[in-house]
């Protein structure tokens, strides 16, 4: 099976940063690239509302993790309707040691028509600078990593999970990764392309439209990432930094072309 990945923090509208105006930018994103699964972050009130997600979305995609009551789900992720895939289990919890409903992981567990089977992971980890909050971000990694071993292991098959883990790859969920064999894709692809994610927020000029740069700091100082569990080959993992992702967003998404 071969599949492309991405994950797109979207940047949620709690700073006056309106969704009508930058969503038509994430939707030429997407558009571009074309990645069969898509796992979202920061998806407000307003991202549900808006033109993206009623309208868009739904002609290619159909959403996993929005059955919730008052869909307050902030990570929902979306598969691509052509590619035949059906879910077998999904599921959704909070990460147990934040106080933020935005901090939680939606998954699946997807087959073909062949009956391959991989399940699939999105989440969005604690934010706060400190010790005391690198404790809190570790403890979503473990929280993460036990849910992946035991997708894996009931059912037989491969786990990708991918997300804001607000940690670029010196940080300390990183050890916990390694304790559980989590193999970070940029890792063991064989093309890496693109700066570190998280390039900040876009500036509103004053023609109402949004600007934003690329970062310049190297790829692992993102803080966005693709990991798995179980063994699969990546062919490019790559940090999105077209004009019209740049300016949509504070994050870049990072695609991940995969074969298992």
């Amino acid at each position: 099976m071969k599949l492309k990945l991405m994950t797109s923090n979207i940047w949620g509208d709690y700073f006056g940063n309106p969704v009508v105006a930058r969503e038509g930018g994430l939707v030429e994103t997407y558009s571009k690239h074309s990645p069969d699964l898509i796992g979202f972050q920061e998806v407000t009130g307003g991202w549900y509302a808006g033109k993206m997600f009623s309208e868009y979305l739904p002609k290619s995609y159909r959403f996993v993790g929005t059955e919730l009551d008052g869909c307050e789900n902030y990570v929902p992720f979306v598969f691509k309707k052509s590619i035949g895939l059906s879910y077998i289990a999904k599921g959704y919890e909070l990460l147990s040691e934040t106080p933020d409903l935005s901090k939680a992981i939606t998954w699946a567990v997807f087959e073909n028509g062949e009956k391959e089977k991989f399940g699939f992971c999105n989440t969005h980890f604690w934010w706060m600078e400190g010790e005391e909050h690198d404790a809190i971000r570790k403890k979503n990694a473990r929280q993460l990593c036990e849910l992946m071993k035991y997708l894996k292991k009931h059912y037989e098959c491969p786990v990708f999970a991918m997300g804001d883990m607000n940690c670029d790859r010196y940080g300390g969920i990183f050890e916990v990764y390694e304790e559980y064999g989590i193999t970070h894709l940029s890792d063991i692809a064989e093309k890496v392309v693109g700066k570190a994610s998280c390039h900040g927020d876009p500036a509103l000029g004053e023609d109402g439209k949004y600007r934003g740069e690329k970062d310049s700091r190297q790829i692992e100082y993102s803080i966005d990432h693709i990991i798995a569990l179980g063994k699969v080959s990546v062919k490019e993992y790559l940090v999105i930094d077209d004009k019209c992702a740049l300016d949509s967003t504070d994050h870049s998404p990072i695609m991940a072309t995969v074969e298992f």
